[in-house]
């Protein structure tokens, strides 16, 4: 024991200079933009997809609009989640008269819990202060908004969300539900919370609120980062899919984090960068979704724009995340001296590994993790 100890900690130290593996790839769609409006209501623009991935087959709800028109929300559904058919009128529409939603319905989140759907979307009215509102369906496409509108109060002054609280993502987990969503301050500070509910109505704001904030250092976000997009991975840990702005160019970047709290943004960042001069996304890739299809493979759509300024066409992009993830048992997409680190730790028993940490590491499936499977991660690093 003493020896296979020394052996391991002799390991370690030999390959503290290993380079770092990409787990993962991003796969751009080379027919994108793959969806653009075509109905009365949503011909001149389509923003901000929401995408659930069913029993074989995609639903997707997004904001849309053409000239004269608010914006609204649409349905449409696909098998392959690239060839779309819309429902020919908005399933939700603006509010009246004062209502907080009277003027247009923004970003949304959908989330199907249990036996109905419950849709988050940012609304605004003649006040233009968005404002975060609730609606519920059987089917994803009759809704009922709640007469609790609007869920989410901006903070107290001085606090770091005063001015905005918008933009939410909502997932449920052990009966309790989680919401990200954008914040900013007085002095345009923005940055990005959690909050937490029973209901999915009345929600209690995380102690450690901003958990995500603007970083000047960061330069393809430094002005600010906004509209998260949060799903549970497979391990029970969280990733985010989020816009990033540095004053010209909107792009998409992700995080991950094992508690939805503490979050480390990926090295590669951004991954689904602004197009090429003359392209459709020129200057904006925005509003992510992102989805689980099975182990190795998230899917993505996102919206896109040429020139914001100037052009009013919006159209939605589709991509995938593909990824290999034996030997990633610290869940962060890439494979590296952590990743030999973590694995020493669960072979000499200093570290208790989640049951799907131990499936990542059992390289040659013997059910059991040693050192020949600390080999093998090291060989799958250096080559």
């Amino acid at each position: 024991m003493i020896f296979k100890k020394i052996c391991l900690v002799y390991v370690t130290i030999a390959v503290l200079l290993l380079p770092q593996l990409l787990a993962f790839e991003y796969v751009d769609n080379p027919n994108n933009p793959i969806f653009n409006g075509d109905q009365y209501w949503d011909d001149l623009a389509v923003i901000n997809p929401t995408v659930l991935y069913e029993d074989g087959a995609y639903k997707m709800w997004f904001g849309g609009r053409n000239v004269g028109l608010p914006i609204q929300i649409g349905y449409a559904t696909s098998q392959d989640g690239i060839v779309w058919d819309e429902l020919p009128a908005p399933v939700l529409t603006v509010g009246s008269g004062g209502d907080f939603d009277s003027q247009d319905l923004k970003s949304i989140c959908v989330l199907h819990d249990e036996s109905e759907y419950k849709m988050y979307y940012t609304a605004t009215n003649s006040s233009a202060m968005p404002r975060l509102g609730l609606a519920t369906s059987p089917d994803g496409i009759s809704w009922t908004k709640s007469s609790q509108n609007p869920i989410l109060e901006l903070g107290q002054t001085g606090s770091w969300n005063e001015s905005r609280a918008h933009n939410a993502t909502v997932i449920k987990r052990d009966e309790l539900y989680y919401m990200w969503f954008t914040g900013r301050n007085e002095n345009m500070e923005v940055g990005m919370g959690l909050a937490y509910s029973q209901d999915g109505i009345s929600w209690t704001e995380e102690e450690l609120n901003p958990i995500f904030m603007m970083d000047p250092l960061i330069e393809w976000e430094s002005i600010y980062p906004t509209l998260p997009a949060v799903v549970e991975r497979e391990d029970d840990s969280f990733i985010m899919a989020y816009m990033g702005f540095d004053g010209l160019y909107r792009q998409v970047g992700l995080a991950t984090s094992p508690d939805g709290i503490q979050w480390t943004r990926h090295p590669n960042n951004p991954i689904i960068p602004h197009g090429a001069v003359g392209s459709w996304n020129e200057e904006t890739s925005t509003g992510p979704s992102i989805a689980i299809i099975e182990q190795g493979l998230y899917r993505m759509w996102y919206a896109g724009n040429s020139i914001y300024s100037t052009s009013t066409t919006w159209s939605f992009g589709q991509g995938d995340i593909i990824f290999d993830p034996m030997g990633d048992v610290n869940y962060d997409y890439t494979l590296n001296i952590s990743d030999v680190i973590q694995l020493v730790s669960i072979i000499l028993g200093n570290l208790e590994a989640s049951e799907y940490q131990l499936d990542m590491a059992d390289f040659n499936q013997d059910e059991s993790v040693d050192v020949s499977d600390l080999q093998v991660l090291i060989n799958t690093i250096l080559e």
